[in-house]
């Protein structure tokens, strides 16, 4: 895709971004979060520190010297000022402000730090301006996907299906030689030679009863138990992937043990996918699928939500969890990921990220997830 076909999607984001500032209780926005930057500039400077300003119908970006030129040749925007700044990013700031008539200014509240709210509030307050926190405004822009968008996390979930092809085709001794770490070294070294960024977030690699820990980190244990449970992704273009499957290993007694909870598991992830449209709510959607697994008598082994939004970033809105009321949307990108796991014994979670359509959804992963036992 050409630059001029990829700008019309962060000006239509501009666009946006304007009505809705101009709807909500300030005319004026200071964004800090580096994916928010990114999604309406096309500018990522991870961890850089760097400030979007949409003041009346102007846009600035300030960056450090350091991510100037990365700044000057990614951002989209034809019409935004970059300013470069050395030390004081909000004095820079506030000195722009200054050439500006408002009371008011919004911030991403959740993205500054109490010291730098106050910081900057006594900046603007010298200038008779008043600093208002604001939350929310670009991620809910951000929760539902443009084509653009979705043709990378195609991309990303296309790696991802690769590189899980690549693992189960070496087959059982292959992977019995490695540790849970290098296991997980060699998913991430697959998914970057597949053309991906890297990994969207830790991999998650658990051997035997550790996959009973949903966020458990690699060890250098190899495997004992036939159960290997494997949760990673890749970024494709600043775009995410997230899958997990569960595998057995030949071990006769551990395998029909969790036979059952395995296939209560993927049922569970089934009804879900089958109930995701737009038009159910988030809390319905978990609901299904933890309702099921309750009537099963583990309902109180499936203690975290049943998913996420993902794109810019791995865990994103809306969060598909008992309580929310949100409503699923046309192209909404979702985990479905339920889970058991029994302390000192093992868990099994299967997760697929979906696309939210209108009378269904489309699920990204090709990977199988029937069970099976891996020669």
């Amino acid at each position: 895709m050409n630059i001029v076909s990829e700008r019309k999607y962060y000006d239509s984001r501009i666009k946006k971004i304007f009505t809705l500032k101009n709807n909500h209780k300030t005319s004026n926005l200071i964004i800090l979060k580096d994916e928010n930057i990114y999604y309406l500039t096309g500018f990522y400077g991870k961890d850089s520190g760097s400030i979007l300003l949409i003041v009346d119908n102007d846009i600035h970006l300030l960056v450090n010297f350091i991510y100037l030129e990365q700044a000057r040749k990614s951002a989209k925007n034809k019409n935004l000022n970059i300013t470069c700044y050395k030390k004081n990013k909000f004095r820079e700031l506030a000195k722009i402000l200054e050439d500006y008539s408002f009371s008011s200014v919004g911030v991403e509240g959740k993205n500054i730090s109490l010291t730098g709210f106050r910081k900057l509030e006594k900046l603007l307050s010298a200038n008779s301006k008043r600093l208002v926190n604001i939350d929310g405004l670009v991620e809910n822009l951000r929760i539902v996907k443009d084509e653009f968008e979705i043709s990378k996390i195609k991309n990303a979930c296309k790696i991802t299906d690769k590189v899980f092809g690549s693992i189960i085709n070496s087959g059982a001794s292959a992977i019995n030689k490695l540790s849970e770490i290098e296991l997980a070294c060699r998913i991430e070294q697959l998914m970057v030679k597949s053309n991906s960024e890297g990994r969207s977030f830790d991999t998650i690699v658990a051997y035997g009863k550790n996959s009973s820990m949903p966020h458990y980190s690699p060890q250098k244990i190899k495997e004992k138990g036939g159960l290997i449970l494997m949760d990673f992704g890749c970024k494709f273009e600043n775009y995410c992937s997230d899958m997990t499957r569960t595998i057995f290993t030949r071990n006769q007694k551990i395998c029909n043990e969790f036979k059952k909870i395995y296939d209560i598991v993927l049922k569970a992830q089934l009804l879900a996918v089958e109930n995701c449209r737009e038009g159910v709510a988030c809390g319905q959607l978990d609901r299904i699928a933890r309702k099921f697994i309750t009537s099963k008598g583990y309902g109180h082994n499936f203690r975290h939500r049943l998913g996420h939004g993902v794109g810019i970033e791995v865990h994103e809105e809306p969060a598909v969890t008992m309580e929310n009321r949100t409503v699923l949307r046309e192209n909404m990108v979702i985990t479905i990921e339920p889970g058991i796991y029994i302390e000192n014994f093992g868990g099994v979670r299967i997760e697929d990220m979906v696309i939210v359509g209108k009378n269904g959804c489309e699920v990204l992963y090709n990977s199988k997830k029937s069970f099976f036992i891996l020669d």
